[in-house]
């Protein structure tokens, strides 16, 4: 996937997002996941795989895990001394504490209501998925049995 337009596509897209995180502010892998349509743990990979220069001009730093918690990665020491200068509180334990105040919500698309707020559930137009039904995957839109 790493050599794919797919794969470039989808990294430009990510840059694009941290890019726009402004200083002291964090946003999620779930939620720039959600917003680009792929698994955080895409997003959190593209972040973590930076070349030297892109890390130099990409705020990487602001993008959190879910919860506010940071990463265990070999940039972590970094990340959490970043996040602390621009005046984003840390938990011991590389947990961001006013995740609610910091997570920058416009960027991602929440003015459009595509996308909640940390902790709160997630709507069904988040994936433009219909509702759940009792009928199993290969049954959907049969006719049902009326005995």
């Amino acid at each position: 996937m790493a050599g794919s337009a797919a794969y470039a596509r989808i990294k430009s897209d990510v840059l694009d997002i941290a890019g726009r995180i402004p200083a002291g502010r964090v946003a999620t892998y779930k939620h720039i996941g959600l917003h680009l349509k792929v698994m955080p743990r895409h997003v959190a990979y593209i972040l973590a795989t930076l070349e030297d220069l892109e890390r130099e001009t990409v705020p990487w730093w602001r993008v959190v895990a879910d919860g506010g918690a940071i990463g265990r990665h070999q940039r972590r020491d970094e990340q959490m001394q970043r996040l602390r200068a621009e005046g984003i509180v840390l938990s011991p334990a590389g947990i961001v504490q006013d995740l609610a105040v910091r997570w920058i919500e416009d960027i991602l698309g929440l003015a459009q209501g595509r996308i909640k707020a940390p902790g709160a559930e997630l709507s069904a137009q988040a994936f433009d998925t219909q509702p759940k039904t009792s009928r199993s995957r290969g049954m959907r839109g049969k006719p049902t049995s009326s005995v």
